[in-house]
């Protein structure tokens, strides 16, 4: 009877996580304590997973990264980037944003590089922006600190009494992932992906918001003799007057006060609006004294989603107003203030002087550019940063010291040196991670305890188990990329480890070529914007639909998939 209690409760769980109107950490935390309120777990159990010793590396490489991006490097890195056609600059994305993922946070990769590929030229970033997210996660695959689904997996493992994971105990087989990957999207990309658009202008097409004042200049006068129809890199789309929304908008429409004017284009032309006699940015932003703008990306997580921005009281929140919104090639109408937010919308703030004092920015969302007033270092400063990082992971690549004590003497260093703070690093705390591996050990140990491990093991060889270990072996990673392409990446491993374990302790062969079929499995999100957060980064300033990332995202799977399911029983034999 407990096993199929607890079966079901993984079920619901999983259902939860799919529906997306919850975050995952708390969906982890409030499972495990109903497991401990039902004497599934005990106490000392359950709150010893917290303090893991892979857990702890995850949350000091992460603090580690967040000091490295603030670094020149990735500005050092992004001159190298563009090439003069598509299939070259890809070519150049596979050893920089490919080898740069394998050490670097991936995501802080592709938020500094997108921002360089949005500003070219030459061609569409519709073209590059994608590739530029799947070769980040095959770069990922390449070492243990690549991604945090790794060390999640270096988690279990631990708890599970395997051997410690090495650093590079991942590069055999992620090497060939990030090579015929990056072939694949250098064949396919230019032929699958859509050419949103050829101008520089049309990348940034955002809903810009203004306000008119009472004591306006403009007020009584019409579109066109107050200037507005001949704004360059920007048009006057609606104009909402009380309750009448006007769109579109006549060049003889007389300008009312308290008119809200909502513009269509560049988002770095908005500055110009300001030069007009009484139009600002919305009267909840004219109270904010920093005077700039702030461009964000909705986590998939954000307790936002499904909310207007008004109801999400997001000034009060963020001490920011949200003066524009872009939601990748979709038109939208009326105020801002209306809008529904959605993970992957594009908002640009007007800060205030909290704004970057607040702890839940991280929580909402992703930075695709770095803030204008963040302390960036200087290129000595950078340098002993990039030096200090190198040096640990080499160390602890030779066994001269243990990673998690080779992070924790780097991150002290970087404070002793003034390259990060206390209060910083507060904010950059991985909260909601830790949380969720350290829940989903407890959850583990549950499942395999209870028998319910076994019985999903038993699923498995029974539907795939007539190709013998083997056919056990493909099942286990399809099932894996199915909980990865549903939930998120740190989800899917966190469930499938011990579906891995218990089959291969069925089969009765060696346990690593299943654990790492959930390892690379679990970073082998490709068909939709949701299961890695790079692929939602993406998603809006890209311009991109959904099938977009079927279109492209199916072959390069089936490559990811035959290239782990051939090489990882070659590196790791049964």
């Amino acid at each position: 009877m407990l096993v199929y209690g607890v079966l079901a409760s993984i079920i619901a769980l999983l259902a939860l996580l799919v529906w997306g109107r919850v975050q995952p950490f708390k969906l982890f935390a409030a499972l495990l304590l109903i497991y401990y309120t039902f004497d599934l777990i005990p106490l000392q159990v359950m709150l010893g997973n917290f303090v893991n010793p892979a857990l702890i590396t995850l949350v000091f490489l992460l603090l580690v990264s967040s000091v490295l991006e603030k670094t020149n490097l990735f500005q050092a890195l992004a001159r190298w980037l563009v090439a003069s056609s598509e299939r070259g600059t890809m070519t150049r994305m596979g050893s920089i944003v490919g080898f740069g993922s394998a050490f670097l946070n991936n995501t802080a990769v592709v938020a500094s590089l997108m921002s360089l590929i949005g500003k070219t030229k030459r061609f569409p970033s519709s073209k590059l922006l994608i590739p530029l997210s799947y070769i980040a996660i095959f770069g990922g695959t390449l070492t243990l600190v690549g991604t945090s689904t790794h060390l999640i997996i270096n988690s279990f493992a631990v708890q599970a009494g395997l051997p410690e994971l090495g650093i590079f105990d991942f590069l055999y087989v992620g090497f060939f992932i990030l090579l015929f990957g990056t072939l694949t999207l250098i064949v396919l990309a230019p032929k699958l992906l859509p050419s949103i658009q050829t101008e520089t202008e049309q990348r940034s097409e955002y809903l810009i918001e203004t306000k008119l004042a009472a004591d306006s200049e403009l007020v009584g006068l019409s579109i066109e003799q107050a200037g507005l129809r001949q704004l360059e890199d920007l048009y006057l789309a609606q104009v909402v007057s009380g309750k009448n929304k006007i769109g579109p908008v006549s060049p003889q429409y007389v300008l009312q006060a308290g008119d809200h004017l909502l513009f269509a284009g560049d988002i770095k032309a908005a500055p110009k609006l300001l030069l007009f006699s009484g139009l600002s940015f919305l009267d909840e932003a004219q109270g904010t004294k920093h005077n700039q703008l702030v461009e964000v990306v909705v986590s998939h997580q954000s307790p936002m989603i499904g909310s207007t921005i008004k109801k999400a009281n997001f000034r009060n929140k963020f001490d920011a107003a949200v003066v524009a919104i872009r939601r990748g090639g979709q038109e939208l109408e009326g105020r801002l203030a209306q809008v529904i937010l959605q993970a992957g919308d594009a908002l640009v703030l007007v800060t205030g002087p909290d704004f970057e004092k607040r702890e839940n920015l991280d929580k909402n969302f992703y930075f695709y550019t770095p803030l204008e007033t963040q302390q960036h270092l200087n290129v000595k400063q950078s340098t002993w940063a990039v030096l200090g990082f190198v040096s640990v992971i080499g160390l602890a690549a030779f066994g001269v010291i243990p990673l998690i004590k080779g992070l924790m003497l780097l991150l002290v260093a970087y404070l002793l040196f003034g390259l990060t703070s206390i209060r910083e690093l507060r904010r950059k705390v991985p909260f909601e991670i830790a949380m969720i591996v350290g829940a989903a050990l407890g959850i583990a140990k549950v499942m395999t305890d209870s028998g319910a491990a076994d019985m999903i093991a038993d699923s498995v060889l029974s539907t795939f188990g007539y190709w013998g270990v083997f056919g056990s072996f493909i099942g286990v990673y399809l099932l894996t990329v199915l909980l990865t392409e549903l939930v998120t990446n740190n989800a899917a491993a966190a469930l499938g480890f011990p579906i891995a374990l218990v089959t291969a302790e069925a089969l009765g062969v060696s346990p690593w070529p299943f654990v790492m079929a959930v390892a690379y499995g679990a970073s082998a999100s490709f068909l939709t914007p949701y299961g890695y957060q790079t692929n939602l980064m993406v998603y809006s300033p890209g311009g991109y639909r959904f099938l977009d990332y079927v279109k492209m995202g199916m072959p390069v799977s089936l490559v990811y998939g035959l290239t782990v399911l051939s090489l990882v029983p070659v590196f790791f034999p049964f």
